[in-house]
């Protein structure tokens, strides 16, 4: 068989398997920049949300990343959290966190400066990539001089982040809570409810069984003795509230004032989007949850205790 024709057909076959035989260049990477001190990036999505960052952290720099230089030996590492933290204060303060990491990075930086492969011909192969955002990471030395590693790609362009979890490996030393300031606008972006409580109007519908999706997040409020209701932070709950509604009795007679509720929404299922209704859950009182245009609901403990 004739040569460029015997290649022609082993990379056909190459391709049409699935395999990665028939690969394009690696990519080449060049050394990080070294700057004067690590300062962590703001976490995913924080620019959108248009959150205030803490002093420490504007006018950071935005160093080249790359690989380690040999004559750069780290002593500590320092990963900032991807994400805002679930909860924010009464006065609109969220937060995330900065840790430090000491020990051997020997193993940490083989696997960082590990050399990409190349792009597999065949990207039809590849399965689909992770949206998920992962920790800013520097190395820092005992000049207290920092970098920020790149990481090692695959034949299917993914990060290999071998060397991040390397350092995820070692001694945490330490942990920094960085400040941010949110809006009334990011607080309804991120949990779904706003500073000012919505009490919902009760009415005569029912909810149907998983027709419905209630948001995890609420919203705090207490209502003083002068009837004044102020808000009183926000929270991701650790578990969804999901259908959980749907198997409450209707509430009982009460006339009494909750002092301590909760707000969040409830979204129906529909052929089309529809805007969320908002939803009222009395911690104290009457112990009710109140859901637009729905019969009031008597709340169960475990929602109570979920959303207290």
């Amino acid at each position: 068989m004739d040569r460029r024709l015997f290649t022609a057909v082993v990379a056909l076959t190459a391709l049409m398997s699935g395999c990665s035989l028939i690969r394009g260049p690696a990519p080449d990477r060049d050394p990080a920049e070294i700057v004067d001190a690590a300062v962590c990036r703001m976490p995913q999505g924080s620019e959108l949300l248009g959150v205030t960052p803490p002093t420490e952290l504007m006018g950071a720099p935005a160093p080249r990343s790359g690989t380690v230089p040999s004559d750069f030996e780290p002593v500590a590492a320092i990963t900032c959290d991807e994400w805002l933290a679930n909860s924010i204060a009464a006065d609109l303060t969220g937060s995330f966190a900065e840790h430090r990491w000491e020990g051997d990075f020997a193993a940490a930086i083989d696997k960082l400066n590990s050399p990409s492969e190349g792009q597999r011909l065949d990207q039809n192969s590849c399965g689909t990539p992770s949206l998920a955002p992962i920790p800013d990471l520097w190395l820092i030395d005992a000049h207290g001089r920092a970098l920020r590693p790149s990481y090692p790609v695959d034949d299917c362009g993914f990060l290999k982040i071998g060397g991040l979890r390397e350092i995820e490996k070692l001694v945490q030393v330490d942990r920094i809570e960085h400040y941010v300031r949110h809006t009334p606008d990011s607080l309804q972006q991120l949990m779904g409810c706003s500073t000012r409580r919505v009490t919902p109007e009760i009415g005569s519908d029912h909810l149907v069984a998983d027709q419905y999706w209630v948001r995890s997040a609420v919203c705090r409020y207490t209502t003083d003795p002068d009837g004044s209701i102020t808000f009183a932070g926000a929270e991701e709950l650790q578990d969804s509230l999901g259908q959980t509604f749907f198997s409450l009795p209707p509430a009982n007679e009460c006339l009494s004032v909750a002092n301590l509720t909760a707000g969040t929404t409830v979204t129906l299922a529909g052929p089309e989007d529809v805007e969320p209704l908002p939803v009222l859950i009395e911690i104290d009182g009457c112990r009710r949850v109140l859901i637009d245009e729905h019969i009031a609901l008597q709340a169960s403990e475990d929602i109570i205790a979920q959303v207290s």
